[in-house]
């Protein structure tokens, strides 16, 4: 995974494959790791980190964020193997599962619209293959506003005003869930804090803010959000009273104080531990192997009859095939379209500024 300069930092990748795993794990074997589900909150962090980065990038660049291309590239990087796991779950459901292939066509629909958080959070399905689908229709719904958000903004009152109202939004949204609206676990106006909190790391970040800290103020800072997170993910469960209120935040606070020592003022510790190449390998493919879990749960379940180790390994092992499978043959095709259509981008800013007078292609 790259940050908003380009350069590629493996641990954001190691990131990635823990939270993954993590939510496998809750799913294969839940007695094993209860609070699994927090992989979930770190997703939404490293999306609104990254995302952020990149959208602050272009304009400190250009003067402006092309909307047009931030949707192309998003639409290549997501679409294809989304397209296929809702045609697999369709079709696995139909054959091995046929009591829940009504709840899973249902759920391929409100997928493919991007709304499938809502349509679990009101209770309209409760029992296909692609219920997992509800995270990606909140990020998406996250990449419908931001970039239109962010851009307005930033031409209003510049990085510092972004901040502010960023970390006036994530208050609204942690007082909204304490008041108790029903479906909060799924909901985009109850879970967006997560989303955001990555945002304000990537504007504080791009404003000098963590330069001003020391490093032990890092480390201490690191060392309490990574033990934090242990602790949720071994014992906290995700339909607890706390959780339900204020925990989602601290997690990501948790997970935020991790992507600082990654990307932002980089402990070597962190790095060295995240940027295990194993890891980063699965981190690389982890939209895959989240995709295709519960497909691959389901089809194991058949065979093992129970969750459990064996469940666990089977379905760990089959997910990180199956993804490394679409990563090489669906996802890295498109992939190259859009480094390509980035290269082109880069190209045609260079020619803009050489001969100024030339009419733009885009």
């Amino acid at each position: 995974m790259v940050n908003e300069r380009g350069i590629h930092i493996p641990g954001l990748d190691g990131l990635r494959a823990v939270a993954v795993l993590a939510v496998v794990a809750s799913h294969s074997w839940p007695q094993i790791l209860i609070g699994g589900w927090a992989g979930v909150d770190i997703f939404f962090v490293l999306s609104g980190f990254l995302i952020t980065s990149i959208l602050l990038t272009e304009h400190e660049r250009t003067g402006r964020i092309s909307f047009q291309r931030f949707y192309v590239r998003r639409a290549l990087r997501l679409l294809p193997a989304l397209a296929v796991t809702l045609l697999l779950g369709v079709l696995i459901a139909q054959l091995i599962y046929p009591r829940s292939a009504g709840d899973t066509v249902h759920e391929a629909f409100a997928a493919a619209l991007y709304v499938a958080n809502w349509v679990v959070a009101f209770g309209q399905v409760h029992s296909g293959l692609l219920i997992h689908t509800w995270t990606l229709s909140i990020e998406e719904q996250f990449y419908w506003t931001w970039p239109l958000a962010l851009a307005v903004l930033l031409r209003v009152g510049g990085r510092r005003l972004a901040l502010t109202v960023t970390i006036a939004v994530i208050a609204v949204v942690v007082i909204h869930r304490l008041m108790g609206v029903q479906g909060a676990y799924f909901r985009t106006d109850t879970r967006a804090d997560s989303l955001l909190i990555g945002c304000a790391v990537a504007i504080a970040a791009s404003m000098g803010a963590f330069e001003r800290l020391s490093r032990r103020a890092i480390c201490i800072a690191t060392l309490i959000g990574t033990l934090a997170l242990g602790f949720v993910f071994a014992f906290a469960q995700q339909a607890s009273p706390f959780m339900g209120g204020v925990g989602y935040t601290l997690v990501a606070l948790a997970s935020a104080t991790v992507v600082i020592a990654l990307a932002v003022r980089p402990l070597r510790p962190v790095t060295a531990t995240l940027g295990w190449r194993p890891l980063t390998w699965i981190g690389q493919r982890s939209y895959g192997v989240y995709l295709y879990h519960p497909l691959c749960l389901a089809v194991v379940a058949t065979r093992l009859g129970m969750i459990g180790p064996a469940t666990l390994v089977t379905t760990t092992a089959l997910s990180v095939a199956t993804a490394a499978v679409s990563y090489r043959y669906l996802e890295t095709p498109f992939l190259r379209l859009k480094d390509r259509e980035k290269k082109s981008t880069a190209r045609q800013r260079t020619q803009s500024k050489v001969r100024p007078t030339q009419p733009s292609r885009l």
